[in-house]
């Protein structure tokens, strides 16, 4: 369970550190950090690609 703060948060930055975690857990596998975001490995691509990210 995730409480949200009392002073909020960015979605963007929360999604960016989530698929970068997921990447840096699977060593970069992408379609291994797909699953584990629950996400198709195209949906990972477009949202590596819309934050900038590097595989690890």
């Amino acid at each position: 369970m995730f409480d949200l703060p009392d002073e909020g948060l960015s979605l963007d930055e929360l999604e960016a550190s989530m698929i970068s975690q997921a990447l840096d857990k699977t060593e970069g596998n992408q379609s291994r950090a797909a699953r584990l975001l629950g996400l198709t490995r195209d949906t990972l691509l477009y949202r590596i690609k819309k934050y900038g990210l590097r595989a690890a």
